[in-house]
């Protein structure tokens, strides 16, 4: 059952359950009130007869003409009693209950039904009054109840058809706003559907349009940027099956080529070819060994050998391997400012590779007689490894993309030149392994800063 349909029976149950015991509350309660109400009538009546038929045999020293008087709503032919002797029987007529008058022997003498004269009051049930004349028992007056008359039946008829039509309408109406619910509710879910199976048979999806502003907004606005990622992913997968292919295919040719060369015996296989060649064999080897890494990294399975490094003398021994390179332009290559007694939890052959990375791109990039600087400094927690340079800066709408694999600021150099374009990559996958990060800022003609944040809780 779909959850439109789910949702209209659901309301249709409650509002038919709220409704039957509605009824059968009303009913009880209406019943039980109405009776009430008609018990405490009786009562004060009873008591009003009480005296009316003391006073009458006070009066007149007998029952005689009680039964006309008082029974049936006559009075004539019998005086001094007037309006409310009259009152009085109309209404024991109009009651539900049967009044009975009994002697002093326990026979009937007066009924309301006139069908009990002369019965022995001790086998008829009911509630039973003496009446007392001047403190002597002359009779006893008998209320019996008995079931509902019509008018009263009617009322309670038409208070229970009330409460059925109103249930019905109530029914209804909530049939109508379980409709409008439902749809409101799956019209999004029914859109997401439709978004997901198009992405399950890899078709593209536009942005889905959520107006509401609830958990489904927010559960619209997850699968959009799922949906955003996803389509991203795949145009990095796209891109990087190409990226990989044209690195590969470079080296491939040109190893091809000289070989085929060799073969037909248009260039001789003389030592300086064997060398292009193993250069070309080595360039492919290390493209294959940075793609691993990366995928390593990436995956979380990178295999870390941790311990406690000294991180100044890390930098000052990387610092002298490369200082030929800032020499070379004259550039100055400070590292002076690294805490003598640093010691951090990480892959020394790991971290070196990311620091070479960023120092090497710094000398790169910095023009003659600049200055790129390594230091660290402790922040919030964490261990701060920064590689400040002041070269031209990197664009703005650069930065985003610094990162990613084979990504190259300069397409225009060749691949002598700029290398893979995986060293951010990897150099990123590397610090995230170690559970840090890696960012970076820059400002054009000022210089530009890579910071490593290592946290140490």
């Amino acid at each position: 059952m779909k959850l439109q349909a789910k949702l209209i029976v659901a309301f249709s149950v409650i509002v038919l359950l709220m409704g039957i015991s509605q009824s059968v509350f009303l009913q009880s309660r209406i019943q039980s009130t109405f009776q009430n109400y008609l018990e405490q009538h009786n009562i004060g009546f009873m008591e009003r007869m009480k005296q009316s038929l003391e006073l009458y045999y006070q009066e007149t020293g007998s029952w005689e003409h009680a039964q006309e008087l008082f029974f049936e709503g006559e009075s004539s032919g019998v005086q001094g009693h007037g309006m409310m002797m009259r009152g009085l029987s109309m209404n024991m007529t109009m009651s539900n209950v049967d009044y009975l008058l009994l002697n002093t022997k326990g026979i009937v003498i007066a009924d309301t039904q006139g069908t009990r004269i002369g019965m022995v009051g001790s086998e008829l049930k009911g509630n039973s009054l003496s009446l007392m004349v001047n403190g002597e028992k002359r009779g006893t007056l008998v209320i019996q109840q008995h079931i509902l008359q019509d008018l009263e039946k009617e009322f309670l008829r038409s208070s229970n058809t009330a409460i059925f039509i109103s249930g019905l309408i109530a029914a209804a109406m909530s049939v109508l706003f379980s409709i409008w619910i439902a749809r409101k509710i799956s019209k999004p879910l029914t859109n997401l559907m439709v978004a997901i199976k198009k992405i399950a048979s890899g078709e593209k999806v536009d942005q889905v349009a959520i107006s509401t502003r609830d958990e489904f907004s927010e559960l619209g606005e997850a699968f959009n940027d799922m949906s955003h990622k996803l389509e991203r992913n795949e145009e990095v997968r796209r891109s990087l099956v190409a990226d990989v292919a044209h690195e590969l295919r470079t080296p491939l040719t040109i190893l091809q080529g000289k070989l085929e060369s060799i073969q037909e015996g248009a260039i001789e296989a003389s030592e300086e070819v064997v060398l292009e060649l193993t250069d070309e064999v080595y360039r492919l080897n290390r493209l294959v060994s940075d793609l691993q890494q990366l995928s390593l990294a990436e995956a979380g399975k990178l295999p870390l050998n941790k311990k406690n490094v000294d991180v100044k003398r890390l930098i000052d021994r990387i610092c002298s391997t490369l200082q030929w390179l800032a020499d070379e332009k004259e550039i100055t290559l400070k590292h002076d400012r690294i805490p003598t007694a640093c010691l951090l939890q990480m892959d020394a052959d790991r971290m070196t590779q990311v620091i070479v990375n960023l120092i090497g791109n710094a000398l790169r990039h910095t023009p003659e007689k600049g200055m790129v600087e390594i230091s660290v400094v402790e922040r919030d927690q964490a261990h701060l490894i920064q590689v400040r340079d002041t070269g031209h800066g990197i664009p703005e709408d650069v930065l985003p993309f610094i990162f990613d694999r084979f990504y190259k600021r300069d397409s225009s150099r060749s691949r002598h030149e700029g290398g893979t374009g995986l060293g951010l990559s990897i150099a990123k996958g590397f610090v995230e392994a170690h559970g840090g990060s890696i960012t970076v800022a820059s400002e054009r003609n000022k210089g530009t800063v890579f910071t490593i944040s290592f946290f140490t809780v």
